[in-house]
């Protein structure tokens, strides 16, 4: 999936959402969300830089309330779309493993208008959640979730050369897993978050965590 559909489907989910809010109906168990989200790489070696990019997720799960209380437990499955522009040479190289990268990572010293790793992830979400039973919730959501790696692509455009482009980069490490939060009020609520596992699995590449902040809207 490009850039461009995924934009597609965003604004598709948008217009879902809004659509199925209706005024007085907000007291809901939230079992369906859309996150967008901007995410970028920390814990880098020096040098390595990430830009803005728009991605999302979505999941879809049960809630389960805790004795009638304000508390809840939630679980599913979910889909995540991530892009994220870098400075990191991942082009093929004999120097390099099939399974991992050994020699760590390279700065793309070249001048280039694209250099942009997609990535796609099939995934369980798990939450503890805190929401008020009102109109207009209050929510507080503190999760973990687990994510398999079904598709990564690489492109590449340097200047006055052909664009470059790999698929699956099997020196990215396939499971990824981290901690998320939600706080909000209303439709609108803030999302966090950060990656626990690096980019890849290699002894000689430590570090490299995502971490993402966005949006989330939720429906019932």
């Amino acid at each position: 999936m490009g850039i461009k559909n995924a934009q597609i489907l965003a604004f598709f989910v948008l217009n879902i959402q809004f659509l199925s809010v209706k005024g007085g109906d907000y007291y809901k168990s939230d079992r369906l969300l859309f996150d967008f989200y901007s995410p970028q790489w920390v814990n880098t070696p020096n040098n390595v830089t990430t830009d803005p990019t728009i991605s999302f997720s979505i999941s879809w799960g049960k809630d389960m309330p805790i004795k009638n209380s304000k508390f809840s437990w939630f679980y599913g499955l979910g889909y995540d779309f991530s892009a994220i522009r870098h400075n990191i040479d991942l082009k093929t190289s004999p120097n390099i493993d099939e399974t991992v990268r050994e020699i760590g990572v390279k700065i793309l010293n070249v001048p280039y208008s694209i250099n942009r790793l997609s990535t796609q992830y099939l995934e369980i979400p798990f939450e503890l959640r805190y929401r008020t039973q009102t109109k207009y919730p209050f929510r507080l959501y503190l999760g973990t979730k687990m994510g398999y790696m079904t598709r990564a692509s690489y492109n590449l455009q340097e200047e006055n050369i052909d664009a470059y482009k790999r698929r699956n980069l099997n020196e990215l490490d396939r499971l990824k897993y981290g901690v998320t939060f939600r706080v909000g009020y209303g439709m609108f609520n803030f999302y966090t978050y950060y990656g626990l596992n690096g980019l890849m699995p290699s002894k000689r590449q430590k570090g490299i965590n995502q971490l993402a902040f966005g949006v989330t809207l939720m429906a019932n």
